[in-house]
């Protein structure tokens, strides 16, 4: 790699909607390192999981403007494996929040920009 060449930051974003609070976020954050395979990734050092102000909020937006972005540190996940991963984990947490609190979160996965963005 030469100077100015830039690396790409792998991982993925989840968003909360409008019904969803803080509490929500961090619950949904704890979820997320207690799923497999996640544990493992974030037990190694492999994956963190940060609670960040949204990027894309509109002004007069209800409910928090925080996402979680998972970054993948090193080669040892594709993508496409963490989304996978990421979306299995955040269907259960959503159907569990829907059965004990009622509403829906609508939660949001995309992965990261080349940039992490």
């Amino acid at each position: 790699m030469t100077e100015g060449d830039q690396v790409a930051v792998l991982g993925v974003r989840v968003r909360l909607g409008a019904g969803a609070t803080v509490d929500d976020v961090r619950a949904l954050k704890t979820w997320l390192k207690r799923e497999q395979p996640l544990e493992e990734l974030v037990s190694k050092g492999q994956l963190t999981i940060e609670e960040q102000a949204g990027t894309d909020g509109a002004d007069g937006r209800l409910g928090p403007d925080i996402e979680l972005v998972l970054r993948v540190l090193g080669d040892v996940v594709t993508v496409a494996a963490l989304t996978e991963y990421t979306v299995r984990a955040v269907k259960t947490w959503t159907n569990n929040r829907r059965r004990l609190q009622g509403g829906d979160p609508d939660p949001q996965i995309r992965p990261l920009d080349p940039d992490g963005e």
